[in-house]
């Protein structure tokens, strides 16, 4: 006879499991890049982000202004991250 409380019991997930993929299998991605003529997948799992608009038009010209956010793959985020630090670290000093 302990003073612990009971431990709440959490109902399991009605219907079908989600299927796992497997070890060696590709990931197929699904949203593309924002980036005119590039092919490339902006997926979170291939290594894509999600970067707001603004900050993406001052790397690239070619987009369009406005208010949202830019998917982007990961060769044109790392693009764009080494582009904003180079500012980064001349607004400090």
């Amino acid at each position: 006879m302990s003073n612990r409380p009971k431990r709440r019991r959490v109902p399991k997930p009605k219907g079908p499991r989600p299927k796992k993929r497997a070890q060696g299998e590709p990931i197929e991605g699904e949203q593309e890049c924002h980036i005119p003529s590039c092919k490339n997948f902006a997926d979170k799992a291939l290594g894509g982000r999600a970067i707001s608009r603004d900050s993406a038009g001052e790397v690239w010209n070619s987009l369009e202004a406005g208010k949202g956010k830019v998917r982007v793959c990961r060769a044109h985020y790392k693009e764009w991250k080494k582009e904003r630090t180079d500012d980064h670290d001349r607004d400090y000093w």
